[in-house]
């Protein structure tokens, strides 16, 4: 290969001739390091396989362990709960505030009483483990109904004029 190399660059003058060695020596350095390159990618990807099946290893062990307590005698079904719904349940009484009675006379004492009825309207789907098929607050009366919806207007004014934002 020098050899041929050589025989090549007879024919230039010595500042061609450096510049081609130059230029091979570049070649040959840039093909070096695409295959150090190559062989980095290849450690890493059986590295990351390795991994990867360890994980799944262990993600099958634990899964077979599962099985088998599930068919053990010692289990007992429970029923599912979300993580979600256990969010909103934590975060539903810091967002609740009491609101301040606004008024004269005999209206600050007929708020107080009101209060607690609109604290009952339901903010969040929860379910039931009955068989009906809809939420019983679908079946109240027409004057409870707008009786609630009226606390619920009344509460969210005072929110507002106390000068939280409205939800």
């Amino acid at each position: 290969d020098s050899g041929n190399i050589k025989a090549g660059l007879e024919h230039l003058t010595p500042a061609e001739q450096a510049k081609a060695r130059l230029q091979l020596v570049l070649e040959a350095a840039a093909k070096a390091d695409e295959a150090l390159k190559a062989k980095e990618r290849s450690e890493e990807e059986a590295k990351r396989r390795k991994e990867e099946e360890q994980a799944t290893l262990v993600d099958q062990v634990k899964r077979v362990k599962e099985i088998e307590a599930i068919e053990s005698d010692a289990f007992v079904p429970q029923t599912f709960r979300s993580s979600k719904e256990v969010k909103k349940s934590t975060e539903a009484p810091e967002l609740q505030q009491e609101p301040v009675a606004v008024g004269l006379g005999s209206a600050e004492a007929a708020a107080p009483e009101k209060e607690p009825l609109a604290a009952t309207i339901p903010t969040a789907i929860k379910y039931q483990d009955d068989n009906s098929l809809a939420h019983p607050n679908l079946f109240i009366g027409k004057a409870e109904a707008e009786e609630r919806w009226f606390q619920r207007l009344v509460t969210l004014r005072q929110e507002r004029l106390m000068g939280s934002p409205v939800a």
